[in-house]
């Protein structure tokens, strides 16, 4: 079914598009995410994967089955830690944009996905596997390119997470610094001038 690879298309480059959002936030503002926040991306990865297969051995249920497990299980987690922050009195974790933080953001996209493998496992329950080879060249050069970023974001995902957190647990949230690569409390905030002026004006005067 052509229309369904191009809606996998759009779709997997929606949930690359929702990855590279997450690590602008870890990478140019310095927000690790939490144990929370790794969950939420794993079910963006898992989403993505089942769409992913779809493009490289053609439209298959299962997958479908494959990318609302991972949706599932993703939106589940962001619902969770909403509930964690609903009390008041805590702080909730991380930037806001546009009044809702980066989990209420990952509820309502992990949810939309559930709906889109539910309503594409639907349409095509009774339909046999196939391959797709009536597609445009924009089509075929557009699941290349989306395959390709998808792949790379899995790899940046799987790299930022081992070097945060080594082989020991996640941390709960508030992070400082990547456990792999810091030889301290990682939980600590960087010192700046602010924290100790006395001490950065004695440096100075050295």
């Amino acid at each position: 079914m052509a229309w369904s690879r191009q809606l996998d298309i759009l779709a997997l480059a929606g949930v690359s598009a929702c990855l590279c959002v997450a690590f602008g936030y870890q990478l140019v503002l310095g927000e690790l995410p939490c144990a929370f926040c790794n969950l939420q991306r794993l079910g963006f990865l898992i989403f993505g994967a089942g769409l992913f297969l779809n493009l490289r051995h053609g439209t298959n249920a299962w997958n479908y089955v494959l990318s609302a497990f991972g949706a599932l299980a993703g939106s589940l987690t962001a619902l969770l830690q909403m509930f964690v922050h609903a009390p008041a009195g805590t702080r909730p974790t991380g930037s806001a944009f546009l009044g809702f933080h980066m989990y209420a953001w990952a509820y309502v996209a992990l949810t939309c996905a559930i709906f889109y493998a539910l309503l594409s496992l639907a349409f095509i329950a009774a339909a046999r596997w196939q391959r797709t080879t009536s597609d445009r060249s924009v089509w075929r050069a557009g699941s290349a390119v989306v395959s390709a970023v998808f792949l790379i974001l899995v790899a940046g995902n799987l790299t930022s997470t081992f070097l945060q957190n080594g082989f020991g647990p996640f941390m709960g949230g508030g992070q400082q610094h990547y456990r792999m690569l810091y030889d301290g409390d990682v939980m600590a905030k960087p010192c700046t001038a602010s924290d100790h002026p006395e001490l950065f004006q004695r440096h100075v005067r050295d």
